[in-house]
C-alpha cells in the first residue's frame, strides 16, 4: 500500500494567513483610491462650497478701489466678477486674474496681487469660480465650469468694454494658471502670466500619491503642459524657487515647451510668490506692459 503524504498543516495555515492578509491590503488600497476619486473636487477646489466662512470680498482694509457685477457665460451661468480700475481710460490694458485653489477674489493674497497688477499700470478684472465665495450658488466648481467662467470674463472685455482682445492679459496664480494657459491657447491676447503653475493636475496628484494611479483616474486635468505649444503670445511664467506645493521644475517644464515663455525663477514659496519678491515681479509685468500695442 502506498502512503499518501500528507501537507504541513502549519504551512497551510501560514498560506492562508498570508492571502488573507494580502486579500485585506487589497482592499484597503482600492478604498483609498476610491476615497481619494470620490473626495477629488473637494481636493482640488479647495475653498469651493464656503460663503461668509472664507472672504468672497474684499475686506474693509484694502485700500485699492474696487467694485461687482455679473455676467452669463456661455451655459448660463452667472458669472460674479471683481472690477479694479487704475482709471476709465480706452487705452488702459486690462489683466484677467484667475487665484488658487484655496483662496476666493476677496482673498489678501488676491488682493495684493490685484495691487502689483494696478501698480504695473493694469485694470484688473477677476472672475470668481462657480461654487466658490459670491459664487456659491452658481453650481459645482469643475474644470468646464471654471474655463467657462473664464471665457466669460474675457467676453465682458471684449464685448461689452471694446476692449481689443491685445490689450488684454490673463494673469493665472496655481489652480488659476489653468484657466490663464486656456484662454491664451484659444484667443488672441495681449500676454499670458502664470505665477506658481503646473504641468497637469494629475502631475501634481501623483508626486503627492505615487502609489495611486492619479493619471488614470482624476477628472480634473488642466493640462498647461500639453496646451503650451499652442500658446503664441509672450508668456511669463513666475515660480518659486522654494516652492515646495508646486515644485520649481514644473515651471522649467513650462517654460521649456512654450513658444514665447520665459521662466523668471522668484525669491519665494509658492503661497507669498510674486509678493515676497516684489521687485522682480513688478519690474517685469512693467516690461510686458510696455510692449502691449
Amino acid at each position: 500500500m502506498t502512503a499518501v503524504k500528507q501537507g504541513n498543516p502549519g504551512a497551510r495555515r501560514l498560506r492562508s494567513a498570508g492571502m488573507l492578509t494580502a486579500g485585506a491590503m487589497l482592499l484597503v488600497y482600492i478604498g483609498i483610491v476610491a476615497f481619494l476619486a470620490i473626495s477629488e473636487s473637494s481636493l482640488v477646489y479647495v475653498s469651493a462650497g464656503e460663503g461668509r466662512r472664507g472672504r468672497p470680498l474684499p475686506g474693509a482694509d484694502v485700500s485699492i478701489p474696487w467694485d461687482t457685477l455679473r455676467v452669463r457665460a456661455a451655459d448660463g451661468v452667472r458669472v460674479f466678477l471683481l472690477v479694479s480700475r487704475v482709471d476709465t481710460s480706452a487705452s488702459r490694458p486690462w489683466a484677467i486674474f484667475f487665484h488658487g485653489n484655496a483662496g476666493m477674489v476677496g482673498s489678501r493674497s488676491s488682493v495684493e496681487r490685484y495691487a502689483l497688477l494696478r501698480d504695473a499700470a493694469f485694470n484688473v478684472l477677476a472672475p470668481e469660480y462657480r461654487g466658490y465665495g459670491a459664487a456659491l450658488s452658481s453650481g459645482p466648481a469643475s474644470e468646464t465650469g471654471v474655463y467657462a467662467d473664464a471665457r466669460a470674463a474675457l467676453a465682458y472685455l471684449t464685448d461689452s468694454l471694446r476692449v481689443p482682445s491685445r490689450r488684454i492679459i490673463v494673469y493665472g496664480w496655481s489652480l488659476g494658471s489653468g484657466p490663464a494657459a486656456q484662454l491664451g491657447a484659444e484667443f488672441d491676447l495681449g500676454a499670458v502670466v502664470t505665477e506658481g503653475g503646473f504641468t497637469s493636475l494629475p502631475d501634481v496628484g501623483a508626486e503627492l500619491y505615487p502609489w495611486v494611479p492619479v493619471r488614470m483616474i482624476m477628472r480634473n486635468r488642466f493640462d498647461n503642459l500639453g496646451i503650451a505649444r499652442r500658446i503664441t503670445e509672450p508668456w511669463i511664467v513666475f515660480h518659486g524657487r522654494r516652492d515646495t506645493e508646486i515644485p520649481f521644475a514644473h515651471g522649467e517644464a513650462i517654460a521649456l515647451v512654450g513658444p514665447t515663455a520665459w521662466l523668471v525663477p522668484l525669491d519665494a514659496e509658492h503661497d507669498d510668490g510674486v509678493i515676497a519678491d516684489r521687485e522682480v515681479a513688478l519690474a517685469e509685468l512693467r516690461r510686458l506692459r510696455a510692449v502691449l500695442r
